[in-house]
């Protein structure tokens, strides 16, 4: 199988699927970021847009962006609520159009810092390009609905691209602006710790604490940027047996990939859909919400012990490679609400893997990959159905056991060097 996959990557290395992949980014590229502004021009239909234009309207107004008498319409820290504020000052519609084209830059950036941290010479090479065409509809999402995941890949591959090249307070301000946009990458700063990367935990903490608490102060004041963190802090940081954050039917729903949502849809009678009524469920077991916590906490340790086990004491590139690729996958799975969009973060460890498979031929990393890749298939052809049974929280944990396994067996061998 893998002699078969080696003849279909060498097609794709020809001259002519290389110019045909070129010009197919371009268009698709160019589709992706120009459809959200003229479906808006032509329909009105703007998504999560409307909910980004109006966090950044009411910055601009001096308003309450975490109403306390309501859900919050706006759930992401309060600086990316200030990052909005500048393209919502040029109206919906030109906002819809910078966000998207930022997707693209970020888009762009991916494939790049991917290329570097790989040690590839080119940026159209064939892992890169399969990983690509595999989590094109999570891009696609991303610039459909008006998410930041390709801007939060594009900082944490650039965080991890600084790390390799000894910057460590670039890669600390890379990822603090990245939680400042959406808290979840903070869980990074735990590798940061183990890894010793001393200057870059600290250069996080302090650039957070400018981005959350000195940044807003001239456009806010010292009173409300102290009440927009401390109102956000009390929403969102909220894990229930009735649900997640504010979304509570929506934590549980099919459609929260994370530890979380599967392991209490699945071990918990809660509801798979927060719009179905009646309820609909789905678990294998009838657990307590104790218990599931239980099981979540255990799986958090084994997940996190066999992370550091495999790690091999000697550092190089290759390996720091497949540690900021595992890394992202276990952010990914213990990130509270993690939806689909999200996945595209898939990007990196799949292009890694793939390369890994053609040039060690391991086994075990085959089939993880083949089965994370049938997983993301079946997302595609029935989405509500398998990620019910969480189909990309268990394609992320299967691409994580092969990088896990890579990078063990990698530790052991003097002077491999391959990406």
């Amino acid at each position: 199988m893998i002699a078969r996959l080696r003849v279909f990557t060498e097609r794709l290395e020809s001259p002519r699927a290389r110019l045909l992949f070129r010009l197919l980014f371009i268009a698709t590229a160019t589709t992706f970021t120009l459809l959200p502004f003229v479906r808006f021009l032509h329909s009105g239909t703007d998504m999560d847009y409307r909910t980004w234009f109006q966090a950044g309207q009411t910055v601009l107004q001096g308003g309450e962006i975490y109403p306390r008498a309501q859900t919050f319409p706006f759930m992401y820290p309060p600086t990316c609520a200030l990052l909005l504020a500048l393209p919502a000052f040029f109206g919906k519609a030109a906002m819809i159009l910078i966000l998207s084209s930022l997707n693209t830059v970020a888009w762009i950036l991916c494939i790049r810092f991917s290329s570097v941290l790989m040690s590839e010479q080119r940026l159209q090479n064939t892992p890169i390009v399969m990983a690509n065409l595999t989590v094109i509809p999570f891009v696609w999402s991303s610039y459909h609905l008006g998410q930041p995941s390709l801007v939060l890949l594009a900082l944490m591959l650039g965080a991890f691209l600084s790390l390799r090249r000894d910057r460590e307070i670039l890669a600390g301000a890379l990822v603090a602006l990245a939680v400042a946009i959406k808290a979840f990458p903070l869980l990074a700063i735990f590798y940061f710790v183990y890894r010793r990367y001393w200057t870059a935990a600290v250069s996080l903490l302090i650039a957070l604490v400018i981005l959350l608490f000195l940044l807003p102060i001239p456009f806010r004041g010292l009173h409300q940027t102290l009440g927009d963190v401390r109102d956000w802090q009390r929403g969102m940081l909220r894990y229930e047996q009735s649900g997640i954050a504010q979304r509570p039917a929506r934590g549980y729903s099919w459609k929260n990939q994370s530890i979380f949502g599967v392991a209490n849809r699945l071990l918990r009678r809660v509801s798979v859909d927060d719009e179905l009524k009646p309820p609909d469920y789905a678990n294998v077991a009838d657990l307590d919400f104790t218990t599931v916590n239980i099981v979540i906490i255990a799986s958090a340790l084994l997940l996190g012990f066999s992370f550091l086990l495999a790690m091999p004491r000697q550092r190089t590139p290759a390996g720091d490679a497949r540690e900021f690729a595992a890394l992202l996958t276990l952010i990914l799975i213990f990130t509270p609400l993690a939806f689909g969009y999200l996945f595209v973060w898939l990007m990196f460890p799949l292009a890694l893997l793939i390369k890994r498979v053609l040039v060690a031929e391991r086994s075990i990393s085959l089939i993880c990959l083949s089965l994370a890749l049938a997983l993301l298939t079946a997302t595609a052809i029935a989405p509500r159905l398998a990620q019910i049974y969480g189909s990309l929280f268990f394609a992320a944990l299967a691409l994580y056991f092969a990088l896990a396994i890579e990078l063990r067996l990698s530790g052991k061998m003097p002077g491999c060097s391959t990406g």
